[in-house]
């Protein structure tokens, strides 16, 4: 009986399997039915095409972990159907500037079946249950009989009937309740529907949601309503998360593609005339050049160098110092016969003169800008944007024959500043003039006469008083002609003494230009002085490229207070960080003994004379900028 019991089973079985087998490999069979009768399977491409888009779409064929075999047809068949270069086009001929986006209102509706617990409550039949949402419960109740009403019967008691009295007889009722536990612990929750309200409600209370019961009592339908920006019909979205969507698209499209051509890379094959290959990679990620030996059908070969510089471009390259020649036989008669031997003598050269380039010249500029923004800041601060015009020239003659020099330089720097308070100022403003004249006395040594002359060209104030003008072109100016010498004790080092100089600072306006604050007496226009003048230049450069150049000028007038000495230095530090930028910092110090200012004591109040004027000292002047600087050369 057991061995029918499994007959019976496995023919079941087999039957089931063979006929679930057909099921899942009836679509298998497909192209190849027709190329199976011949002894070769043959596809065109449309046909190979569409065999594995079907083996593709079979989903019992491939494993649920999924397997690089599919991946790579999935690309296969995509890249058949359209060509990379197409998908390329379209992408980078879209528009996505053009696409248009607008706040539209949108519904989603979504539906929920229900089951009806009673006439009123309901859950939603979302899940499957296991067991009725319902339990029966049974209670035994006495019922009072009265024994004289009853019809007497042969089963009961003949006593039941003796007595005369009531009597209670046991029954039980049979009720029909919600199993609430049960649809707990599925997390159902329990709903009424009176008078056109969900109790509770479906829907949290403030949202845009809301309910509405079908007119059948079968299912509830929940609306939103939101606000969302919508592509217009002619472009491919529909709801875009935020404006920016198409500019991303754009860049990820962008760079997506930038990066498949820097990858991707195409092989190449040189054959010579013996048909051997070498192969070369087209790619945009090697600037190499690789030998290749060219033959003819005589074995001669030349060298040629194959460079890639981009992925569709191969250059070519000769190899340096390559002379191509082939020996040739020729009979005897053909050969020249030399019979005379020519006479060779050599001829007289004669140096060629120098051309001498006595002028030389030179320009340079910078140009600095800084910005400074302040928006709510607890520290204090103003918001302003400062620039900076440095422009130089020199020109400087030479003759080496004579052992003369003549330098001539001129300098020109003008800063302005902006602030949200003062406005338009200006707050740097020199203009320079230097002119010298050296003579070699020997080696390091020169005989030297100077001029150097120093003024500005705008208008200047006292800020933040920018109603009164304390200075304009040449008033002040200076300058200074001196006669001395010279010394070079190291290269960029040069000291000039000039023992004899005269230096002389005017206002030629007076009438608008107070002279008292440049040194000069009230009743003069100018202030003349002879003395003695040093200059110190010289710049070195350290720490990788940290140039410091130094310019350092001392006077002191031998007619009136000797032991003062007016001082003008300035101090550059410049760091290149780039071919035109440059990071500059310039330091000016300025001392002179005849420009006073208003003295002022500890706490800042001004300090009286016994006459009650206020009392005025000599001070240091001290200017300091740093910024990035846009520097040229010619």
């Amino acid at each position: 009986m057991r061995n029918y019991v499994f007959l019976i089973l496995f023919f079941a079985g087999f039957f089931a399997a063979k006929s679930g087998y057909s099921q899942n490999i009836e679509d298998v069979e497909i192209a190849a039915t027709d190329t199976l009768s011949v002894d070769r399977i043959l596809f065109s491409p449309s046909e190979a095409s569409a065999f594995l888009v079907k083996l593709l779409r079979l989903d019992s064929l491939w494993r649920p972990s999924g397997d690089t075999l599919k991946y790579s047809l999935l690309r296969l068949t995509d890249h058949y159907s359209e060509p990379f270069d197409s998908v390329k086009t379209r992408l980078t001929s879209f528009e996505y500037d053009s696409i248009t986006m607008v706040l539209t209102d949108l519904i989603k509706k979504e539906t929920f079946p229900l089951r009806w617990l009673n006439d009123s409550t309901f859950i939603f039949d979302t899940i499957p249950l296991d067991q009725e949402p319902f339990m029966e419960i049974q209670n035994i109740v006495l019922k009072e009989v009265d024994t004289l009403s009853m019809p007497r019967n042969d089963t009961l008691p003949e006593i039941i009937f003796s007595i005369d009295t009531v009597i209670q007889l046991p029954d039980t009722i049979t009720e029909i309740v919600i199993d609430t536990l049960f649809l707990e612990s599925k997390n159902l929750a329990i709903y009424q529907f009176l008078n056109d309200r969900f109790i509770p409600s479906v829907t949290q209370r403030g949202s845009n949601r809301y309910a509405r019961m079908s007119a059948d009592s079968t299912y509830i339908t929940i609306s939103e309503i939101w606000q969302a920006l919508v592509g217009e019909e002619s472009s491919p979205f529909f709801v875009v998360p935020n404006e920016s969507i198409p500019d991303s698209l754009k860049v990820a499209v962008e760079t997506l593609l930038s990066h498949v051509d820097d990858r991707d890379s195409i092989l190449l094959f040189f054959n010579n005339n013996e048909g051997q290959k070498t192969p070369f990679w087209l790619t945009n990620q090697d600037d190499e050049l690789y030998r290749f030996w060219v033959k003819n059908n005589a074995n001669d070969s030349i060298t040629l160098w194959i460079g890639n510089p981009s992925k569709y471009d191969v250059a070519l390259i000769l190899e340096d110092n390559v002379n191509v020649e082939r020996m040739e036989k020729k009979s005897a008669d053909d050969i020249p016969i030399t019979t005379l031997k020519p006479q060779r003598t050599l001829a007289s050269l004669s140096p060629l003169a120098e051309i001498p380039v006595k002028w030389n010249y030179g320009l340079s500029s910078a140009f600095t800008l800084n910005e400074t923004f302040f928006s709510n800041w607890s520290r204090g601060g103003e918001t302003s944007l400062s620039s900076m015009l440095d422009i130089g020239g020199n020109a400087e003659y030479v003759n080496k024959a004579d052992k003369s020099r003549w330098i001539n330089n001129g300098r020109l720097r003008y800063g302005t500043i902006v602030t949200e308070e003062y406005g338009f100022r200006t707050n740097t403003d020199m203009l320079e003039l230097n002119s010298q004249f050296n003579k070699v006395i020997k080696n390091k040594v020169d005989f030297s006469s100077v001029f150097f002359m120093k003024t500005q060209v705008a208008k200047g104030y006292k800020y933040p008083n920018d109603s009164v003008v304390v200075s304009k072109f040449l008033n002040p100016g200076t300058f200074t002609i001196g006669v001395g010498i010279e010394y070079k004790p190291f290269p960029k080092t040069r000291i000039n003494f000039s023992p004899l100089s005269y230096k002389n600072t005017f206002v030629l306006d007076t009438a608008n230009i107070d002279q008292k604050l440049h040194g000069i007496d009230a009743d003069k226009r100018a202030r003349q002085e002879m003395g003695g003048q040093l200059v110190i230049v010289n710049s070195i450069s350290v720490l990788n490229g940290l140039n410091i150049s130094n310019s350092l000028r001392l006077f002191s007038g031998y007619l009136d207070k000797p032991e003062n000495i007016d001082v003008d230095w300035e101090i550059n530090l410049e760091k290149q960080i780039s071919w035109f930028f440059t990071v500059k910092l310039n330091m000016h110090f300025i001392y002179d003994d005849d420009i006073l200012f208003a003295a002022e004591d500890q706490n800042g109040e001004p300090v009286l004379l016994p006459d009650g004027s206020q009392k005025k000292v000599p001070k240091l002047q001290f200017k300091q900028f740093l910024g990035l600087t846009l520097a040229f050369k010619i």
